[in-house]
């Protein structure tokens, strides 16, 4: 148990390890990447928030990857019933359609998607970035929510039946309750990958529409690498530590997602 013990430590030391770098290397007080930091200066986490091209890709990667979670879940869902109690035969194609996108490289389907954008009129629209990103992320909603619906108790919707509720009310009563763990862990799975995508975004986004992970990548690659940039980063995964940290005495997301209801 203790090298098991040793061994965990050392992979979550090798895991943060390339986030708390990024702290010192913020702290530096030039214009230019360094490590160690050369002297000691906040005004990089400061420029953030002066950074009106920063935050607005923030803003629209958080709102694109909201709408792209809500929706492949909306989609996944009912896919995921209709699979599980489904006696068809197609139901294995239909499952094998779903789940496909994730055998493909995503660098084929953004220049498909770029092709057939550009014929249609959703080349560079915030629309066609939502469009996109569910090709991405229904196939996670997809298999996560459809382990929460194979190990649903269907006796509990017979007797909600036979007490005489609706339909909706068996749903939002009997079924959802018993979904939570699969909704919540569906939403965080599919919200994260659809902001963290760089190569969808990269080939769909135009100018003026660009997300946070590709604007960050430009700057990288092409010019205007600032410590604003492992600023970010820090406090991104600061934020998201603490917002976790929160839901979870709010809430009780660690819980849930331990199927601990």
């Amino acid at each position: 148990m203790l090298g098991l013990r040793i061994f965990v430590y050392i992979v979550v030391v090798l895991m943060l390890l390339p986030v708390l770098i990024t702290f010192p290397v913020a702290l530096t007080s030039v214009a230019r990447i360094s490590f160690p930091p050369v002297g000691l200066s906040g005004r990089w986490f400061m420029a953030i928030f002066s950074d009106t091209v920063l935050l607005d890709s923030i803003i629209r990667s958080f709102w694109l990857a909201t709408a792209a979670a809500i929706v492949a879940i909306t989609i996944a869902l009912p896919c995921a019933f209709v699979i599980h109690r489904s006696t068809s035969r197609a139901r294995e194609l239909l499952e094998t359609w779903i789940t496909g996108p994730r055998m493909i490289p995503q660098i084929v389907f953004a220049l498909a998607l770029l092709a057939y954008f550009e014929t249609i009129g959703l080349a560079e629209t915030f629309i066609g970035l939502v469009i996109s990103h569910l090709v991405i992320t229904i196939p996670f909603a997809f298999r996560t929510l459809l382990v929460s619906v194979s190990t649903m108790d269907k006796r509990l919707e017979w007797s909600s039946d036979v007490l005489g509720a609706t339909p909706a009310q068996t749903f939002r009563r009997v079924m959802v309750p018993q979904l939570k763990t699969g909704l919540i862990a569906a939403f965080i799975f599919t919200f994260i990958l659809s902001f963290n995508n760089v190569t969808l975004a990269l080939f769909l986004s135009g100018f003026g529409q660009r997300t946070l992970p590709v604007e960050m990548f430009q700057r990288m690659n092409v010019g205007g690498m600032t410590p604003a940039i492992p600023a970010l980063s820090f406090v991104l995964a600061l934020v998201g530590v603490v917002l976790f940290i929160v839901l979870d005495r709010t809430v009780g997301i660690y819980r849930f997602l331990a199927g601990r209801d």
